[in-house]
């Protein structure tokens, strides 16, 4: 049982495969630089008050779409504003960009634009929740608020508004360079590879192996334990099997222990699956075994959704079973999907008994990232 990062580059792309308990849940793209999370001062190049949006462009010839929605200040073409990415570039899609900023410490995250305090889910005691919240009313106001992670119940108070203060302190720096750069020029920029590493290093006590040069040597630079593979007999492209886990992770058929089946197919609007019995033994008790299909094909789904790194709308079309039952799958499905790194959300099923999953669109898919490449 183990957590490791393996940091390789197959078939010219530097991935990162992350395996949780010996299980691959994750591949990072660690070739392309995402821009999501960096902060700009942008150009507004156009206001379309018809959808109440901007087009705004930044970093040189970038240019992204900007909601306006609920922005507490009027803005017209050739303003600078600061902006941040929160979507990469997708096919004909533009950057995504919003100017509710969030500033991020280990354990809070300022959100500009969202005001109040806000814990974690995750965090169950009330009386906990309560202190918390009592602890940053002083410090949020109408402008931010602030956010508290899951692990901040193991910080002392001192220590989490610490981490506030200085996210504002950040906060009025990128204001204050706002009032003298040129427009188009970064304010913060996001260090993605030393933050995965990082966040994995710390919160899931994982260990980083890589045989990418500039990467151990960046890793080294920020501190973060890192291991050299230098063993020339085996590369750890076959080590851990990358390619295969690779070829599995694009494949269109997944098979379950149980000897059912999904078939994952992506259309442009959605992304459909569906679950077969397969070569699953359905002589004994029918109701019982599609009941347990179900929930195995739901916890395999939850996984190829963050392996694939599937966003948008998803369809997924079970195994039909008596209506008693499915009430208590969208509660498992729930349960299942909710270590997801990225927010994603069980909808409901439809009255033909298809379950509707939505999942942010953030960094590009599995399959955009390889499928040239493989």
């Amino acid at each position: 049982m183990s957590n490791i990062l393996v940091i390789s580059k197959v078939k010219n792309k530097i991935l990162g495969f992350q395996f949780e308990n010996d299980i691959l849940c994750r591949i990072h793209d660690f070739q392309s630089e995402s821009l999501v999370g960096n902060t700009y001062c942008g150009y507004v190049k156009d206001v379309v008050k018809n959808i109440n949006a901007a087009f705004v462009e930044f970093d040189e010839n970038k240019k992204g779409f900007l909601s306006l929605s609920n922005i507490p200040y009027s803005i017209k073409q050739g303003d600078k504003i600061l902006v941040q990415v929160t979507s990469d570039k997708m096919k004909t899609k533009d950057y995504l960009l919003t100017w509710k900023l969030n500033l991020a410490s280990e354990q809070v995250v300022l959100t500009v634009g969202d005001t109040g305090v806000n814990i974690s889910k995750k965090i169950k005691d009330k009386n906990i929740r309560e202190e918390l919240k009592k602890a940053f009313l002083d410090i949020s106001n109408d402008e931010y608020g602030f956010i508290l992670r899951t692990d901040s119940v193991m910080y002392t108070i001192e220590e989490l508004r610490r981490q506030a203060e200085q996210l504002v302190l950040r906060y009025r720096e990128y204001q204050n360079k706002m009032t003298y750069t040129k427009p188009k020029t970064a304010v913060y920029i996001k260090h993605h590879v030393v933050d995965i590493c990082r966040e994995f290093v710390n919160k899931l006590n994982g260990t980083i192996i890589t045989d990418v040069e500039n990467i151990y040597q960046q890793l080294m630079e920020n501190h973060i334990q890192v291991i050299w593979n230098d063993d020339s007999k085996i590369n750890l492209v076959n080590k851990y099997s990358l390619e295969k886990h690779i070829r599995n992770a694009l494949s269109k058929h997944v098979w379950l222990k149980s000897g059912a089946y999904l078939i994952i197919e992506h259309t442009e609007a959605m992304t459909v699956i569906d679950v077969n019995t397969g070569k699953a033994d359905m002589h004994t008790d029918r109701k019982k075994t599609i009941t347990q299909i179900n929930k195995e094909a739901a916890k395999e789904i939850a996984r190829q959704l963050k392996v694939r790194n599937i966003s948008g709308t998803i369809v997924v079309d079970f195994i039909n079973m008596e209506q008693m039952f499915y009430d208590e799958l969208i509660s498992y499905m729930r349960q299942c999907i909710s270590a997801d790194f990225t927010l994603c959300s069980v909808i409901d099923i439809t009255k033909l008994g298809l379950m509707e999953i939505t999942r942010k669109k953030q960094a590009k898919p599995l399959l955009e990232i390889v499928t040239d490449e493989l």
